[in-house]
This record gives structure tokens, sequence and C-alpha cells, in this order.
């Protein structure tokens, strides 16, 4: 790790008031373990890996048995090998506590973040056995692996501007095929964005979702050739896409998602309850933009999912899935989630961060949804990346008013 990064996870340690960040495991490294730490293949034996928050150690520290020694050759750690039980044992209590009393662990208390939790039972107990106090690293995480830097937002939102040119013409490529009586499938209009992404420099990080009634319902549909559905004039659809700048590998991805009805005018039965979904979208902004600027206290994920949720409906599984994901270049992953319902995600919101912002309404037979895209810039303030969707899009209704979305709410 340069030093740069140890000098600014040292600072976050500082601030936070706790004294080190420990990794641990034995066998085939995890991604975690890959993805942050740079690390590959696997071990004989259990091995620790310390990050101090001491301002005067430069590098972090490594338990590990003498016969593993290969698997960490060329990486820049303070070791400290072991042979025998006893000795990894006094690594731990004389050497590690000399300097440290809490530190941070890749866990969850109660099983908060279910895919956090990576430190066995066993290896709790040792550590509280021997004195350590220990916080879960959920935070820190986030901090280190999932801000964006200055050309991330940069890239983002050039991405999330393309992206949003593609929904006109796709309510446009809809409406004329319906209005002139021509079969449309959804396979075809997914083959159409697809060619407006390649024309728009826009590389897929996925196939986009044309999905109709109920299969709004999933996370993710794709309709191929074989497994397509004509369109037809009343048909609710959702339509999603993912992508980045196709000419810079480094760029930031945008997803945004649409809901449409392909008729002149929307039902009161799918109105009305969109109404609820704009004043969940609402909600949530009001929270960001009221507690993130203001640095009054700390914003936890949970809390923008529970203040979006009481504006849905009373019914718990009305939006079965969090009300939004973070958006970093590796998709959603060990990022801060706006959800109180798949897991009690009590990470802090920070500047640097992305978020997909995804309200919706799930019936029995279909989904109302949405999907938009924010990010927290470096003064702390709440950015759009692309305009909200404010009511469903009438796709036969006159081309003025098909359109009808707004940059931030009223």
């Amino acid at each position: 790790m340069p030093i740069p990064v140890m000098r600014s996870m040292q600072a976050y340690m500082l601030e936070k008031r706790f004294d080190g960040w420990l990794f641990t495991g034995q066998g085939t490294f995890d991604d975690l373990a890959s993805e942050f730490l740079g690390l590959q293949g696997k071990t004989r034996h259990r091995w620790f890996i310390f990050y101090p928050g001491l301002a005067t150690l430069r590098k972090p520290f490594l338990i590990y048995h003498s016969e593993d020694e290969k698997v960490f050759s060329g990486i820049n750690f303070y070791p400290y090998p072991y042979r025998s039980r006893k000795e990894m044992l006094d690594r731990i209590r004389i050497d590690l506590n000399s300097f440290a009393k809490v530190i941070c662990l890749n866990y969850s208390e109660n099983l908060n973040i279910p895919e956090l939790s990576r430190v066995d039972a066993g290896t709790l107990e040792l550590l509280k056995n021997n004195g350590f106090g220990l916080l879960s690293s959920g935070s820190i995480l986030s901090f280190f692996h999932t801000r964006w830097r200055v050309s991330d937002m940069e890239t983002h939102k050039k991405a999330a501007s393309r992206l949003d040119s593609i929904l006109p013409l796709s309510v446009d490529y809809l409406r004329e095929r319906l209005l002139k009586n021509k079969r449309v499938k959804d396979y075809d209009l997914v083959k159409f964005m697809k060619k407006r992404l390649k024309k728009l420099g826009l590389e897929e990080i996925e196939e986009p979702t044309v999905a109709l009634w109920e299969k709004t319902l999933l996370e993710k549909y794709t309709p191929t050739k074989k497994l397509s559905r004509l369109i037809s004039r009343d048909d609710l659809l959702y339509l999603e896409v993912a992508a980045r700048l196709r000419d810079d590998e480094n760029s930031m991805f945008a997803r945004l998602g649409w809901s449409l009805y392909a008729g002149e005018q929307v039902p009161d039965s799918l109105s009305r309850p969109w109404e609820r979904i704009v004043a969940a979208t609402d909600a949530a902004l009001a929270l960001l933009r009221g507690r993130i600027p203001r640095q009054i206290t700390t914003l936890r994920g949970y809390e923008v999912d529970q203040a979006a949720r009481a504006k849905l409906g009373s019914i718990p599984d009305i939006l079965p899935r969090p009300l939004g994901y973070n958006l970093n270049r590796n998709q959603h992953h060990f990022g801060v989630r706006f959800d109180n319902y798949i897991a009690h995600d009590d990470r802090e919101i920070m500047p640097g961060m992305g978020f997909t912002l995804e309200p919706g309404i799930y019936t029995d037979t279909y989904a109302l949804r949405t999907c938009a895209n924010l990010f927290i810039d470096g003064t702390r303030q709440v950015n759009l990346s692309a305009p909200l969707q404010r009511e469903i899009i009438a796709v036969l209704a006159p081309p003025a008013e098909a359109d009808s979305r707004s940059v931030s709410p009223p």
C-alpha cells in the first residue's frame, strides 16, 4: 500500500479513535483480501495483517506461518513469522497488544451487513479474551474502497448524460412502431438501445433491461431472441441501462432506469401509486441534503432507506430490496447501501460516494420502478447525475408531454 494511502488511513483511525485494522484468513484469499490487499493464491496456515493507527509506523504488520512465506513475498510488511500455535498467540497477545487496544475487523455486529462478516467466532473470542475492543470495519472499508476521485465524478456525469439521452430516443422508437401498428418486441428495443449506446461512445456494464408487466418484478431481466414478447398498447415497461465511457477504461459508470406506459394516458391505477414513489424519492433526497452538508450528525445507509420507505406504504414487502446501491468500479461491492430491508446498513455515508436511488412499489403482478444516480462531492453537496423521473412516461402521448422529469424535487 503506498505511503500516502497509509497516512490517510491512519488519519481516519485517529479521527474515529481506534488503533488499527486487522485482516485475517486461512486458505484461499477471499475477494476482500484480493481486491483490497492485493493478495493472490492461498496459505496453509492462519495469517493476520494489521494496519496500525500510529503515524510513526509506515507499513502494516504481517503475522504468518513460516511455511507460507513465499505467498507473501514481494509485499511490503513488517514480518512477524511464527512456527507454533504458542508463537502465533504471543504475536497477538504481546506484539499487537503493546500498541493497539481498540481495533476494527471485517465483521458486522449482529450480522447487520451479512457480506461484511468474514471473521469466525473463534477469532472474535480470541481477540476479546486478550483485551481487544472490537469495531466493524464497514465504514473504513467503504471510505478506502468506494470513494470517487474527481475524474470519477466527471466521467460519471458524462456517462449519465449520454445514457439519459437514450430515453427520448427509445420512446420515439416505440411510439412510431405502435402508432403505425408495426410489430415490435422487447428484444427489438434491446437491440435499439444497444445500437444507441455504441453510437454514444458508451460501453455496456451489462445487457439493457426491457421488462414488461410481471418481468418488472425481476431485479435484472433482458429478453433474448428466443424468449421475446410483443409490446402492445397499454403495456407497462421498465427500461434500465448501465454503461461507462468506452474510450476510458478507468471511467465511472452510470445506471438509469424508467417506467413507461404504452398508451396515451397513464391510468389512475398506476399514476396514483407512482405519486408515492415520487414522495419517497423526495424524502430520501431531503434527508441527504439536510444532513450531509451540515455535518451535524453522521448519516447511515439504513436511515435513507427508512425515510423513503415510510412514504411508499405500510406493507412490509412493498419494496423487497434496498432503496439504493453504492456506485463504484466494482459495481456494488463493499460499499454503503441505502438499506434497512435486506440488511441494516449502519455504515457512514461520506463525501466522495455515489449511489443509485431506486424507489419502487412491487405488487403481486408488476412493479413500478425508477433508477436515478447521485453523488456527494468534496463540498458535501448532493448532486443528481440526470433528471429525476417525476411521472410514468406515456409513450403515445404527444412528444412534448412524454418526458415529464425534473432535475430536482420541488
